[in-house]
C-alpha cells in the first residue's frame, strides 16, 4: 500500500481540518495515511517534532533523519500561507515521487511585524521564486486562492467536497441541538469558524448587537474557537448579552448545528473558499459574508455579497430577511458542480497516481 504524509491536521475545527478529514477518509482504504503531529508513531518507532524552526541545523536534521528512515511515496502540504516550504525541499531530498501544495486561504492569517514581519516577505517571495523546485502538483481551493499562492504558476482547482447527505436539513438533527441549548429562539443567525482577526469577528459582535436590539427573539452564536475568543466573550458580558450570543467552542456536529441556524454570517476580511459556506449551502440556508469572499463561494445562488464598509446596521436588517426565508434542498446542484467529497477524492487519486507513474 503507498504511504502519503498529509501535512496540515491539527486540534483546531476548521476548513482546513475538516478538507483533510474529509478526503482522509475517501482514501485511506488505497492508501495508509500519515498525519503530521507533534507525536507521531510510525512502524513502532515515536518522533517528536521540534517545537520550531529557531534552531534550524537541529530541526533540518530531524527532517532529513524523518524522510530517510519512514518511506513515504507521496507529501501532502495543506497550507494557508507559503512561509516555509522547507517540508517540500527535504521530501524532494529523500526521493518522495509525489509532492503536494494545496492552497487554501487568499493571505497570510498571521501578519508579523518589524524584523519578523520583514523576513516572512523576503520568506514568501522566495518560497514563490522556488516552489517550482520541490513542489510536482500545485493545487488550490479555488482561483483566487491559487492566484494568490502560486503567481502565475499553473495549478490545479481542488473543489472543497462534502458528503452532501449528511447536511440536508433534519428535524431530529434540529432538536439534538436544542437539547443542548435548552432554549428554543426565533431567528437563529451564526458565525461558523475560526474566531481569528482574519475572520473579522468583532465586526460579527457588533451586528450580533444591532440583530438583538432589532428583534429580541433573535439568537446569535459563535461557533467555533480561536484566539479572540476571551476578548469576544468579555465584551458580551458587558453589553449583557450572554443569554442571546452564545459561544458554543468548537464542534464536531456542524452538520446539526446546521440545521437549526437560520442563516450564516461571514464578513472575513479575506476567504479562499469557506467550508463553512460549502456546509451551510448544502443545508439550504442563506448566507450573507463579505465582498472580500471568493464569488467562486455562491455554488447555489445562497450567497449574497456585502461591503465591509457598508453600516452594521445594514448587514444586521438584511440578516433578519435572510433569516426569514424558506430553506432550499440545494443538493443536486453541488453534487452537479463537483462538491460531493467522492468527486473530490476521486481528482486527488488521479493526481497521485499520474505522479506516482510519471515518476516510475
Amino acid at each position: 500500500m503507498k504511504r502519503i504524509f498529509m501535512i496540515g491536521y491539527s486540534t483546531d475545527k476548521g476548513g482546513v481540518e475538516a478538507y483533510i478529514k474529509n478526503i482522509s477518509s475517501q482514501l485511506e482504504d488505497k492508501y495508509e495515511i500519515i498525519l503530521h503531529w507533534p507525536t507521531m508513531n510510525i512502524d513502532g518507532k515515536e518522533w517528536v517534532l521540534p517545537a520550531n524552526r529557531h534552531n534550524y541545523i537541529k530541526y533540518q536534521q530531524f527532517w532529513r533523519k524523518f524522510f530517510h528512515e519512514n518511506k513515504f511515496d507521496v507529501i501532502y502540504y495543506n497550507t494557508c500561507d507559503i512561509v516555509s516550504i522547507d517540508l517540500l525541499k527535504f521530501a524532494k531530498d529523500a526521493d518522495i515521487l509525489v509532492r503536494i501544495i494545496h492552497s487554501h486561504n487568499t493571505g497570510n492569517q498571521v501578519v508579523a511585524s518589524g524584523l519578523l514581519g520583514w523576513f516572512h516577505k523576503w520568506q514568501e517571495r522566495n518560497s514563490r521564486k522556488n516552489l517550482h523546485k520541490y513542489a510536482t502538483d500545485l493545487l488550490a481551493c479555488s482561483k483566487t486562492a491559487g492566484d494568490w499562492m502560486f503567481d502565475g504558476r499553473p495549478y490545479t482547482i481542488i473543489k472543497n467536497g462534502i458528503d452532501i447527505s449528511k447536511y440536508v436539513y433534519s428535524s431530529t438533527k434540529r432538536q439534538n441541538v436544542l437539547g443542548t441549548l435548552k432554549n428554543e429562539a426565533g431567528k437563529v443567525v451564526a458565525c461558523l469558524g475560526r474566531l481569528d482577526r482574519q475572520k473579522n469577528p468583532f465586526m460579527s459582535l457588533s451586528i450580533f448587537t444591532v440583530l438583538c436590539q432589532r428583534d429580541r427573539d433573535t439568537q446569535c452564536l459563535f461557533i467555533g474557537d480561536g484566539e479572540c475568543r476571551v476578548e469576544l466573550e468579555a465584551k458580551v458580558r458587558a453589553l449583557g448579552l450572554q443569554h442571546r450570543i452564545i459561544f458554543t467552542g468548537g464542534v464536531d456536529n456542524v452538520n446539526e448545528w446546521l440545521s437549526y441556524i437560520n442563516c450564516l454570517l461571514m464578513p472575513s476580511f479575506f476567504e479562499g473558499l469557506p467550508f463553512a459556506l460549502v456546509e451551510a449551502q448544502a443545508a439550504g440556508i442563506r448566507c450573507l459574508v463579505s465582498d472580500t469572499v471568493s464569488q467562486e463561494a455562491n455554488i447555489t445562488g445562497l450567497v449574497e455579497y456585502k461591503s465591509l464598509n457598508a453600516s452594521v446596521e445594514e448587514w444586521a436588517d438584511r440578516l433578519l430577511e435572510l433569516a426569514s426565508m424558506p430553506r432550499v434542498d440545494v443538493s443536486e446542484s453541488l453534487i452537479s458542480a463537483g462538491y460531493s467529497i467522492a468527486n473530490t477524492a476521486a481528482t486527488i487519486e488521479r493526481i497521485i497516481n499520474q505522479g506516482l507513474k510519471v515518476c516510475k
